[in-house]
C-alpha cells in the first residue's frame, strides 16, 4: 500500500484515485503522524464486503479449506 501525505492527494486527486481504481491497490492518506484514512477502489471495496458476508456467516472457513484442497 502506498501512502501519500494529504498535501499531495491535494494537488493531485485525479491521477491518485486513477492509480487505485487501475492497480486495484489501496492508498494511504496521512492527515497527521498517527492519523489517516485508506482509499480504495469500488471494485475492491465490494470484495471485502463479500469476504466479510462469508466470514459472518461461518463459510469462509469451508471455502478457503476447499480452495486449498480441492478434491
Amino acid at each position: 500500500m502506498k501512502t501519500y501525505p494529504f498535501t499531495q492527494l491535494h494537488t493531485d486527486p485525479k491521477r491518485l484515485f486513477t492509480q487505485v481504481i487501475q492497480t486495484n491497490h489501496t492508498l494511504e492518506v496521512t492527515i497527521h503522524p498517527h492519523q489517516s484514512v485508506i482509499i480504495l477502489s469500488k471494485r475492491r471495496y465490494e470484495q471485502l464486503l463479500a469476504l466479510n458476508y462469508l466470514w459472518s456467516a461461518g463459510a469462509l472457513s469451508p471455502v478457503l479449506s476447499q480452495l486449498n484442497h480441492p478434491k
